[in-house]
This record gives C-alpha cells, structure tokens and sequence, in this order.
C-alpha cells in the first residue's frame, strides 16, 4: 500500500510538470505568433490577439501582450480615422514613466469624455466579478469605462497596475488611475476626477456603496 501511494504522488508529480511545461509552450506559441503577424504587417490582427492575451491571468507576468498590442496601435494610427477613434490609448501610450502613482490620460477631450461615462454609473452597485452595469467590482469597472473610451486594461487591478506607467502623485490629474494596496498587494482601484492641485478624489466602485465618489485622502481605501 506504502509503495502504492508513493507510486500514484509520483505520478501526479509528472503529471503535473507535463501540464507545466504544456502550458509554457501554448504560452510561447501564441507570442510567437503575435511577433510573426506583426512582422507580416497584420496589424489590426496583432491588435485584437493582443488584447485578448492581456485579459488572460495566464500572462500576467509576460510583457509581450502589451508591447506588441502598443507596436500595433502606433502602426494603425497612421490611420486618420483610425488614430481618432483611438485617442485616449495613443495619448495614454505616449506619456513618460514616473513614480507612485499609474497614469492613463490628462487634460484632453478624450478625458472628458472618459470622466462622463465614468459618472453615468454613479449608483450603480457593487458586485463581486461584476464587469457591466448591472454591477462592477473596482477593476471592472475601470476596465468598462476605459474600453468606452478605446481603451483595453487588463481585468485585475493587480493586472492593471503592472500594464500602467508610473508618475508623481503631484502631476495627478483628472483621468489617471489610483491604486491602493493592503501592504502585500494592490486591492482596490479608482479613476482620479480632480484636476492637479486640487483635494484629490476619485470615482471608483466601493464594496460597500457601489459607484460613488469620494476624497482619497478620507476613504477607507
């Protein structure tokens, strides 16, 4: 029976590294093929394959998704028509990396736009999961509100923090995201609605209210 049990351990354990190693080269495949479409100009194909990757918590720690969804998009805007209804991500995409505090866009039309959409769901309630207005958590609804806006983030707020460029809370302005962690992990994140220099808040969607507005520096986040 002992040799038994210790026979069966060992195959779960083989097992379990073949899934591993499955796993890691489904992973490759797919990267690679991003670096081919993108190098036989399928731009827009590279764009949506991409994104889609970016949703996936199995590449939470690859870099690739995001750069070559970026590499296309900067191609795509060559497009006239094209670049304006992607605004805000090339906005975004441009801005300079910082310190402390994610960045999204600042000071434009695109960004008023976002902010509007953002506070049409004010009211609308918490939901664990919750992707769409019938209820949001915290990431889903950043992740609703910036696709509006041509925008794609990653789903988790751990997720969406990695994917965003840093700046200096003092250059925070409307637009930006704001993350907050419990000390071991990014767990909450909201949408900056005050300009630079003013008593910062955010609309976000608080586990206890829904989507609401609130000064940072008071929250319970």
């Amino acid at each position: 029976m002992v040799s038994f049990i210790r026979t069966k351990r060992a195959l779960g354990a083989l097992f379990f590294l073949l899934f591993l190693v499955s796993k890691v080269s489904a992973q490759d495949t797919k990267l690679q093929t991003l670096a081919q479409l993108y190098s036989q100009g399928h731009y827009k194909l590279v764009y949506r394959k991409a994104g889609r990757l970016l949703m996936n918590p199995a590449y939470d720690q690859s870099k690739d998704p995001a750069k070559y969804r970026q590499l296309a998009a900067l191609e795509l805007a060559k497009n006239p028509n094209w670049a304006k209804r992607h605004a805000l991500e090339l906005e975004w995409m441009e801005k300079p990396t910082d310190s402390n505090v994610k960045v999204t866009a600042q000071g434009s039309a695109q960004t008023q736009q976002l902010l509007k959409e953002a506070q049409k769901y004010i009211g609308v309630p918490y939901k664990t999961a919750g992707i769409d207005p019938s209820g949001f958590d915290c990431s889903g609804f950043t992740c609703y509100v910036f696709e509006k806006q041509g925008v794609k983030l990653p789903r988790r707020a751990m997720d969406q923090f990695n994917f965003c460029e840093a700046i200096d809370p003092e250059k925070a302005t409307a637009g930006d995201l704001v993350f907050f962690t419990n000390g071991t992990q990014i767990n909450h994140v909201g949408i900056l609605i005050s300009e630079k220099g003013a008593p910062k808040q955010m609309i976000h969607s608080s586990s206890s209210i829904g989507i609401s507005i609130v000064e940072i520096e008071t929250s319970s986040y």
